[in-house]
Order: C-alpha cells, then structure tokens, then sequence
C-alpha cells in the first residue's frame, strides 16, 4: 500500500512539472514568429459572431467563438521576458466591456495589429491550450487548427472503434459510435475551447481497451490519474466528466466480458479506485496551479478561488442559472432532439421502442452489479448540471455533451440485459 501511494505521488509530481513546464516553454516564442497567422486567424475570428451554428436553427452546432478569441487573445500576449509570470497571469487585451461578448473578436483584430498593452487578467486560463495555439501559430492560423483537429480526432476515434472491433467489443463500439454521433462529434473540432476533452477520451480509451483486455489494471489506474491532471490541465470546465465516463464505461464492458474467477481487483474496487484517482488528479491538479500560481506571483489566489466556485454553482450575483434551468437546456440540446420538434418526438419514440425491447427479450440471467453501475454512471451528467448549473446553462451549447456517456451507458444496459454474451476469448458467457 506504501509502495502503490509512492508511485501515485511520483507519477503525480512528475506529470506536474511536465505539464508546467510545456506551458511555460511556449512564452519564448516570439511575436514576429507568430504575427502572420495571429492577423489571419483575427481576420477570421471577426467574420462572425460568438455563436456560430455550421447547422442553422441547430443549438447543438454551435461553436463558442468567443472563447476561441480569448484563447488567440491569451496566447498572443504571452511574453518571454517574464514567462513564468506571464503564463500565469494570462493576460491579454480588452478594449470593450468583458459583457460585450461579440467584441472579443474585434478586441483580438486590435490587439494583434496594433499590439496595445494587455490591460485584463485571467489568472484561471494558465491552461496547456495556450501553448498548443502558440506553437501551431508558427505555421498555420485557427483554420488550420480546427482542420488538424478534424483530421486528428477522425483518426483517433476510428482507431479506437477498429481496436474495439478486432477485440470483439463489437456491439460495445456500436453504441460508442451512437454516443459520439449524439453529442455532436462531428462539430467539435472546430472549435478550440472543448476539442480538448475529445483528444483525452480517445486516447485514454484505446489504452483502457488495450490494457484493459490484458487485465493490466494496475497501468490503468495510473492511466485515470495522469488523465485527471490533464483535464484539468488542457480543458478545465467544459465536458470534464466525460474523460471519467467514457474509459471507466468501456472498463467496466471488458470486464463483463472476462471470466470473473479470474479478475482481481473486485468489480466495485475496480470502478472506485478509476473514480476515486482520476478525482485525486483532477483536484489534485486544480489545487497545485493555484498554489503554483500564489507561488510564482506572490500573491492570495484565495479570493479568485472562492469567486470562481460560487458564480459555476449559482451562488454569485452574477450567476445566470438554476438546477432546473440547466437540466432543461442540456437535454433539449442533445442530437437528434435540438434539430426540431419532429427529431425530438423521434427520439422519444425510439427510446420508448427501446424500453419496451428490453422488457421483451430481457434475459434470465442478468449481472446486476453492471446494470446499477452503468445506471449511476447515466445520471453523473445531470448531477453535474444541477451542481454546477450557472456554467451548464451560460454553456450549455458544449456542456450537453457530457450526455455522451448518459447514451453509451444506455446501451451498455441493453446489451447487458438482452445480448448473449461471449467472453474475449471467444467462449459463450455462462449465465
């Protein structure tokens, strides 16, 4: 137990320094290196408005334009000649009022041509996107960026499926595809705030799959704590939970595949050290850049803390939602539902169709524990909304993503209670 906690401690401390210290290089780039692509991907930025729908009519084909400017605003006032200040601060240039959303773009148009000084902080931005932005702006603008993300997150999620297909997940992989076509996948590389999230699942998901078919359990919970730290690293507060859910669900469907006379650890062992050590990394990560922070700066980063918390649950004057406020809009705006009125009763019909093929073809035999542990993992999104309702109902056009993994626990059910089962090694499950 000693030994397993000194690892964990190292393997934390380590990933800290790595991750702190890829922010940090990035501020000796130079402005002039960069210039040419930062007026290209201003220009852009200012074609449009902060709410951009690629599907007209279609809130879940929204793109946050505005966070994609301060995020080019961050990474082109970064400075070199103090960069451990400066990727802390995260300054940059802010003419208008911070509530005239739509001025953002035109605020990064100004600051990247006429270089102003940057007069607004954002001390909780020192994120690792900052750096991606800065040395992807060498050689290319924003539009490059979102087509890299396109081609990268196509490449990514198609490997994971084939891996889950030759592993012989192929009903799992099925309802993974589902999942990633309800939350909107297809819209998410291009925009620069939430794509980070989408890296990280798929990634951390063909390695759980890897490991997890081998019963390497022991890379896989290490894996759960670097990818709570990188989270909260490269996307803080968007569609967090899913780099949680989706690996821990595609988990827990190896694992009702495999002879359990076999496994160690126990299936709930199992589920609650995944959560508990991607917690520890998640907070634990959270905690350390604001002490970082206090550390390099100087200063009480108490107060930004406490200001953050109570405007993200509702608490603040200026919190904009409720539970109930935010439970509504992130439903609604899932796919097919936020297409119309008539793609909303069809997803009510099919999952009423579906319901009822469960009830029919239901099974004897059914694992239980599975069933309760997909159920509770179901429900962690709307949890999540209700407790941190101001941001899921300002943000609602990315956050409804996180019912990604609401869809792929339902069809882990299904599975689970109507499939006849073979382990990986081919043979029929015995019930």
């Amino acid at each position: 137990m000693k030994k397993e906690l000194l690892k964990y401690t190292a393997v934390f401390f380590i990933a800290l320094a790595l991750f702190f210290c890829f922010r940090v290089s990035s501020e000796f780039i130079g402005k002039d290196a960069m210039k040419k692509n930062m007026i290209s991907s201003a220009e852009k930025m200012c074609e449009n408005t902060i709410g951009v729908e690629l599907m007209k009519g279609v809130p879940a084909s929204q793109l946050d334009r505005y966070a994609d400017s301060i995020w080019l605003n961050i990474a082109w006032n970064s400075d070199g000649s103090d960069p451990l200040s400066s990727a802390m601060w995260s300054s940059f240039y802010l003419r208008r009022d911070v509530s005239d959303k739509n001025g953002v773009n035109f605020d990064l148009f100004e600051a990247v041509n006429t270089d102003p000084e940057k007069n607004y902080e954002y001390l909780r931005y020192w994120h690792g996107p900052v750096s991606l932005i800065r040395f992807f702006h060498l050689f290319t603008d924003v539009s490059g960026m979102y087509l890299i993300n396109a081609v990268l997150i196509f490449a990514i999620y198609a490997g994971l499926i084939i891996l889950m297909w030759k592993k012989g997940l192929i009903k799992e992989a099925l309802c993974l595809i589902v999942s990633l076509l309800m939350a909107g996948v297809i819209f998410v590389p291009f925009c620069l705030e939430y794509v980070y999230n989408f890296y990280i699942v798929g990634i951390v998901s063909i390695l759980t799959v890897i490991w997890g078919t081998k019963g390497e359990y022991k890379k896989v919970f290490t894996l759960f704590l670097i990818t709570g730290m990188a989270t909260n690293f490269f996307d803080f507060l968007t569609t967090e939970i899913l780099t949680l859910l989706i690996p821990l669900l595609l988990l827990l469907a190896i694992r009702s595949r495999k002879d359990e006379k076999d496994e160690k650890p126990t299936l709930l062992g199992m589920s609650a050290k995944s959560a508990i050590l991607w917690g520890i990394g998640y907070c634990g990560m959270w905690i350390m850049k604001w002490i970082v922070a206090a550390m390099v700066l100087g200063i009480n980063t108490l107060p930004y803390v406490t200001g953050h918390i109570s405007q993200r649950i509702g608490t603040s004057s200026v919190s904009e939602g409720n539970p109930i406020k935010a439970l509504i809009a992130n439903l609604i705006t899932i796919l097919p539902v936020s297409i119309g009125d008539m793609w909303a009763v069809f997803t009510l019909i099919a999952l009423i169709v579906l319901i009822c093929f469960i009830i029919v073809y239901k099974k004897k035999n059914i694992k239980k524990e599975y069933l309760i542990l997909y159920g509770i993992i179901a429900l962690i999104p709307y949890i999540r909304y209700m407790v941190m309702n101001d941001h899921s109902t300002v943000c609602f056009e990315f956050t409804y993503r996180s019912q990604m993994a609401t869809v792929l626990a339902i069809g882990l059910i299904t599975i689970e209670m109507v499939c006849e089962r073979k382990s990986l090694n081919g043979n029929s499950k015995k019930r």
